[in-house]
């Protein structure tokens, strides 16, 4: 990756947050669901017999719904405002302002995923709830880095394509987040094939798993530097 576009990348996903930083009740309302929900999960969940699994699918629901609602956003909302046309006016070329974008959003959506996972780390750690007993801070932190992560780059990518190839906001915010719903339906219904086994089939089985959405998320972004144009990126229609 060239340097030059690494340096432009980073003056989008600057402007990006500084948007964002000025803009504090959002994240009190992005952090509140997230965190109470980390809280409360394993205690509300823990009795089933998949639970912890459970509480792992629905606790990264909201870091990627709202991590690519906020992409598609981003993308589509500057269009609409024209504000997306006076950045392809300046130096900086399409791919770096898509990548910036992403970055941020991606940063944005670990961030959500590790505030409502942290609950739930100390509670193991301090004293597990009922039915969490044989799930170790050391297997919760593995999915978070080997499924959660990888996740919310894939649920961006999809934010932003779907951004790209949407004639309004509207419409991009309603396929985002009707496409990240079902992202997350796809994957509390994997949580039923899940062999109940031992700790080591549940890490081989989680980083198989990482290294499919990694995959996908390797080949959506190669796709979009593609889509990455300046009539694609301002057109509202075709």
């Amino acid at each position: 990756m060239r340097p030059d576009l690494l340096r432009d990348s980073w003056v989008i996903f600057v402007k990006e947050w500084r948007e964002w930083s000025a803009a504090s009740m959002m994240w009190l309302a992005l952090l509140t669901p997230v965190v109470v929900w980390g809280a409360v999960a394993p205690h509300l969940l823990g009795h089933l017999e998949r639970g912890p699994l459970m509480v792992g699918v629905l606790l990264a629901g909201l870091p990627l719904v709202l991590s690519a609602i906020l992409i598609a956003e981003s993308l589509a909302g500057e269009r609409e405002r024209r504000t997306l046309e006076t950045l392809l006016a300046s130096r900086l070329s399409e791919r770096a302002i898509l990548l910036g974008k992403m970055s941020a959003a991606v940063l944005l959506g670990w961030m959500l995923l590790l505030a409502g996972a942290m609950p739930v780390i100390l509670q193991q750690w301090l004293a597990p709830p009922p039915g969490f007993e044989s799930l170790t801070p050391a297997t919760l932190l593995w999915g978070l880095l080997v499924v959660g992560a990888p996740c919310v780059v894939l649920a961006v990518a999809i934010g932003a394509l779907i951004a790209l190839y949407t004639p309004s906001a509207r419409f991009a915010l309603f396929l985002t987040t009707a496409f990240g719903s079902v992202l997350v339906l796809i994957a509390f219904g994997a949580v039923f094939w899940q062999p109940i086994g031992s700790h080591e089939l549940l890490i081989h089985s989680l980083t198989l798993i990482g290294l499919a959405v990694l995959t996908l998320d390797v080949t959506l972004t190669a796709l979009l530097l593609i889509s990455a144009r300046r009539e694609r990126m301002i057109m509202t229609s075709g």
